[in-house]
C-alpha cells in the first residue's frame, strides 16, 4: 500500500512550452548495403548542423529511432546524452516515416512544427528565415527553407487569390546546389521544366510574395517544411495502412494545407542541402564558408510569434472546391 503522500504533489511545477518543434524520424537498418553505409554518418552531421542552427529557448527537437542498426542509434544517443534532444522514441519494429510524422505532430503543442527528413545540412539562418515568412504572410501554412518554385502548382492553388508577383529570385548558385543535392544537373533537373506558364523554365522565373521587405517564393517540399500548427490540425486522421507507399505524403500532408485555404511557400534563398547518403566535401567546405560569413548567433527574442485563428483562411477554406476548378481552368489557358 502507498504511505505518505507524493512531495511532487505540493510543488506544482510550471511547464515551459516553446514555440516551435523540429521531428525527424531516421531510418537505418544496417551499413553494410553500400546505400546505407555512409548514413550513420549523414546523420551525425545532420543533427550537429541542426543544433548548431537552432534557437534552443525556443524549439526542441524529436528524434524518432526507426528501428536503425546500432551504429545509427549509437550516434542519435550520443546528442541524446548531450541533453540537445528533448523527445527520443525508439521504434521496435520499421513503422514508416508517415506514421510516426503524424503522430508526434499531432501530439505537440508548439505553434509551428517542422518536420524534417534526417539527411539535410542545415545552413546558419534557416529558422529565423522561416519564422519571417510565417510572420509576414498569416496565409502561409506550410513553408521550406529550401527553395521550391518548381512546385508553384503543386497543391498550391490558393496562390491564385494572392496574386503572385513573377521574376527572378532564387539565385543559379542555389538551384546548383539544390539540383546537386538531389544527383541531377541543371540541365536536366527539377528546375529545367517548363514553368511560367509553360513559356519559361523554373530556374529563369518564379512565383514570388513581397510583404513588410520580406520575400516568399510559392511551392514547398515535405521533405523539410514547417508547418503551423492550425494546419496540423487538419492533417488527415485516417490510420496508416503500409510502411511506405508512392504519394503517402501527399494524401496526408500536402493535399491537406491547401484544403486547409493555406498557401505552400519557400524561402528563396537555400538553408539546407540534401546529403542523400554521402557527404561531399566541397558541399561542408560551403557550409564552414557560410558559418565563417553568417556567424553562429541564433538567439532571437520573439523569433516566433504566437499563432493566432485566421478568419480569412478560413474562408479560403469555404471556397476550396471552387478554387481547385478556377485554378486549373487559369492553368489551362496559361494565365497562371
Amino acid at each position: 500500500m502507498r504511505i505518505g503522500v507524493n512531495p511532487e504533489k505540493k510543488k506544482e511545477t510550471q511547464l515551459v512550452h516553446k514555440r516551435h518543434r523540429i521531428i525527424m524520424p531516421f531510418w537505418i537498418p544496417n551499413i553494410e548495403d553500400d546505400y546505407f553505409r555512409n548514413q550513420p554518418e549523414v546523420l551525425r552531421i545532420c543533427l550537429q548542423s541542426l543544433i548548431d542552427t537552432i534557437d534552443a529557448s525556443q524549439t526542441n527537437i524529436t528524434l524518432i529511432n526507426n528501428n536503425s542498426c546500432s551504429e545509427a542509434s549509437e550516434v542519435a544517443e550520443a546528442f541524446v546524452a548531450k541533453g540537445v534532444i528533448d523527445k527520443y522514441v525508439v521504434r521496435n519494429e520499421n513503422r514508416g516515416k508517415l506514421e510516426n510524422v503524424l503522430a508526434e505532430a499531432r501530439a505537440s503543442y508548439e505553434d509551428y512544427i517542422t518536420v524534417s527528413d534526417a539527411d539535410f545540412l542545415f545552413f546558419d539562418g534557416w529558422e529565423k528565415a522561416i519564422s519571417n515568412i510565417m510572420n509576414a504572410f498569416p496565409q502561409a501554412g506550410m513553408v521550406s527553407c529550401y527553395p521550391a518554385a518548381h512546385l508553384a502548382y503543386f497543391y498550391n492553388s490558393n496562390i491564385i487569390w494572392h496574386s503572385p508577383k513573377e521574376g527572378k529570385i532564387i539565385s543559379d548558385d542555389d538551384i546548383n546546389l539544390f539540383e546537386k543535392g538531389h544527383g541531377h544537373t541543371v540541365e536536366t533537373g527539377l528546375y529545367s521544366r517548363n514553368g511560367l506558364k509553360r513559356k519559361k523554365c523554373w530556374c529563369e522565373a518564379h512565383y514570388f510574395f513581397r510583404r513588410n521587405n520580406v520575400i516568399a517564393i510559392a511551392g514547398a517540399v515535405h521533405a523539410l517544411a514547417t508547418f503551423r500548427r492550425n494546419a496540423v490540425q487538419n492533417f488527415d486522421t485516417r490510420k496508416v495502412q503500409f510502411v511506405f507507399k508512392n504519394g503517402y505524403e501527399e494524401e496526408y500532408i500536402d493535399q491537406t494545407i491547401q484544403k486547409s485555404g493555406y498557401l505552400r511557400l519557400s524561402t528563396p534563398q537555400l538553408f539546407a542541402y540534401h546529403l542523400g547518403n554521402t557527404v561531399p566535401d566541397d558541399v561542408v567546405r560551403h557550409y564552414m564558408e557560410r558559418k565563417r560569413q553568417y556567424g553562429n548567433n541564433v538567439s532571437n527574442s520573439m523569433l516566433w510569434k504566437q499563432e493566432s485563428k485566421n478568419r480569412v483562411n478560413a474562408f479560403y477554406r469555404t471556397v476550396f472546391p471552387a478554387t481547385v476548378i478556377l485554378f486549373r481552368a487559369l492553368r489551362k489557358f496559361r494565365i497562371i
